[in-house]
């Protein structure tokens, strides 16, 4: 749904300001949506020596 803004009655000048204000505000929003995609986004590290199974903590610390 758009809205419309009347702004007929503002000089020229400050009709500019309001329509960088908005286009600001609509990269703004762009942005927050990009940064909480990228937080999605959640990388895990790998153990390089690629030992598969499960381990108890006895194991694990016995080996320290």
């Amino acid at each position: 749904m758009a809205k419309v803004i009347d702004i007929h009655d503002l000089p020229e000048e400050e009709a500019k300001l309001v329509q960088k204000f908005i286009e600001f505000l609509r990269e703004k929003g762009k942005r927050r949506v990009e940064a909480a995609i990228e937080k999605e986004k959640v990388q895990f590290g790998t153990w390089t020596l690629g030992s598969k199974g499960k381990f108890t903590r006895k194991e694990i610390y016995d080996y320290l």
